[in-house]
């Protein structure tokens, strides 16, 4: 396939290059909470040090993890089977990726429990400014690059909690440029990608925004779930958990979206990688011309391009989300 846009390499500047030098030797925090999600799944609330990009001092991220219960924790250095989920712009981890809906049985919304379910070790990062990791006041601050240094933080609180040196990574959204960062960066922490209904435009589609933070009203969810069919129980629980975790967001990634794309080069992307949209998302289009000149960039031929049908942007959620489930866990299980 013949590539249909140029695409460059993020230069870190340099104010955020001391930021990831100083998370390299900063000393990570315990785990705060732990709590039951189901009979059979156990979640655990990590705290991990990170650096505010705001004014370099310390920052706590929080990390959310499920695992089944059947599974002893020293289970997972033999197995690696350990998978980190990284957000959007408008939706924290914890809230996008192990949403329960009170009254539905006999199913789940939550990748983390699917994951579980699976033999995973499942974390969940919430970014600097996001659900119920630390704030400061500049929104404007989080920008890609300083997101992708919490994933990284994450990743090495993680390795050393479960004896392993390599992770399995997936971004959704704008956490594609971010976990694409970190892949780019660290390569040597990443097993296998996923990348989830990437942002792969390259030229700015807006103003840089003014203002450090955003509201995101009910509206924006129940709008983000109407392009594909989706159960109303499950969108209900989804706006009455992000008015509690995600009202306000930052708006650094809108001066990322809108003024500085592409964020990464898919050259530089060296592990194997799985990229999947779904056929109704209108953010992701998977008609975009740039999508099958990214694609073929992906220098590792172990790689994959899936379109989910009948999938809008937030296929996690929606009613083809086990189609969703199955393939990034089938990704996450090749040897």
């Amino acid at each position: 396939m013949k590539r249909t846009a140029m695409m460059y390499q993020w230069k870190f500047p340099k104010s955020v290059a001391a930021l990831f030098a100083v998370a390299a030797v900063a000393v990570f925090s315990g785990c705060a909470s732990v709590s039951t999600a189901t009979d059979s799944t156990q979640r655990t609330e990590h705290w991990v040090q990170s650096v505010s990009g705001a004014d370099g001092k310390p920052v706590k991220v929080s990390v959310v993890e499920k695992r089944s219960k059947s599974i002893e924790t020293s289970a997972f250095a033999k197995s690696g089977k350990v998978v980190v989920l990284a957000h959007g712009a408008g939706v924290p981890g914890s809230v996008m990726f192990d949403l329960q809906v009170p009254g539905a049985s006999g199913t789940t919304y939550s990748l983390m429990d699917y994951l579980a379910g699976q033999g995973f070790d499942v974390f969940s990062v919430d970014f600097q400014n996001y659900g119920r990791s630390d704030k400061h006041p500049c929104g404007l601050c989080v920008t890609a690059p300083v997101a992708a240094n919490d994933v990284n933080a994450a990743i090495d609180y993680i390795m050393k909690l479960r004896g392993v040196d390599k992770v399995n990574l997936l971004g959704w959204s704008w956490g594609v440029p971010v976990t694409s960062l970190v892949a780019i960066q660290h390569p040597e922490k990443v097993r296998r990608l996923v990348m989830y209904a990437p942002p792969v435009w390259d030229s700015p589609r807006g103003k840089a925004p003014t203002d450090q933070f955003r509201a995101v009203p009910p509206q924006n969810m129940r709008q983000l779930l109407a392009q594909a069919p989706a159960d109303a129980v499950m969108v209900d629980a989804l706006v009455k958990e992000n008015a509690q975790w995600g009202a306000t967001v930052p708006n650094g990634v809108l001066l990322d979206l809108n003024t500085k794309m592409p964020l990464f080069d898919p050259k530089k992307v060296a592990a194997p990688t799985m990229v999947i949209v779904g056929s109704l998302d209108k953010v992701t289009l998977p008609a975009h011309p740039n999508l099958p000149g990214f694609f073929a960039a992906l220098p590792n031929g172990d790689k994959q391009m899936i379109v989910v049908p009948n999938a809008g942007h937030a296929m996690t959620l929606e009613n083809q989300r086990f189609r969703f489930y199955s393939e990034v866990a089938k990704w996450f299980n090749i040897e």
